[in-house]
């Protein structure tokens, strides 16, 4: 959908009564086309997600060094994990980890803001984006369904988003300093041992011959 319209009238009264409405609806046309977008807006969506994908990759190395794994365990064990049980499982493997009371309290935190970044991701990424034609003014457009729909359009900036951007990029990075310096980083195996041969379809041929 290339456009979409709102509501432009307004109803007022006397009493608490509403009254009824003077002149019929009016709606305002908006450009939702992406391709309409200004390129600074787009490259700050496009750093916001970039960014979180790093965050998120954090997280995994967290949990990786938390349950003494190296790279390649880490990555089987974490990829498709979702977002929320990456969390409960790195809170769960630092509580057994990490001894020292103050660097458990540090982690806490460091989670809860990394949560919060990757909340901005979150509605970054799904957001629908749009532009008044009228005056190029850009907007963000957050819908909710919990037992009912409500449609919200959020006025935005480019470098607002650049600036979502940037915290989710902190929080990830201050997580990993944290790891780093307390030695919690998954290593990188010393040799990359061939497994080819071990995949499902290289066995199967195997059983053929």
């Amino acid at each position: 959908m290339a456009s979409g319209r709102s509501a432009s009238n307004t109803q007022s009264g006397n009493s608490g009564q509403l009254a009824m409405p003077t002149s019929p609806l009016r709606f305002k046309e908006f450009d939702y086309d992406p391709h309409n977008l200004p390129r600074s807006l787009l490259e700050a969506i496009g750093l916001a997600i970039a960014c979180g994908a790093q965050t998120e990759m954090a997280i995994s190395m967290a949990i990786g060094g938390c349950l003494g794994l190296d790279v390649g365990y880490t990555a089987a064990a974490t990829t498709h994990m979702t977002l929320p049980l990456k969390f409960s499982v790195l809170r769960s493997a630092a509580e057994i980890r990490i001894d020292d009371l103050d660097d458990l309290d540090t982690l806490d935190e460091l989670l809860d803001a990394a949560d919060k970044a990757l909340g901005k991701r979150h509605e970054i990424a799904h957001a629908r984006w749009c532009r008044d034609p009228d005056n190029g003014a850009l907007f963000r457009e957050k819908q909710v369904a919990r037992t009912r729909v409500e449609a919200e359009r959020i006025p935005i900036t480019a470098y607002a988003i650049k600036a979502d951007a940037e915290v989710i990029y902190q929080a990830g990075m201050d997580l990993v300093s944290f790891l780093a310096q307390r030695d919690l980083m998954p290593p990188i195996p010393a040799q990359i041992l061939p497994r080819a041969h071990k995949s499902k379809a290289a066995r199967k041929k195997r059983r053929k011959q």
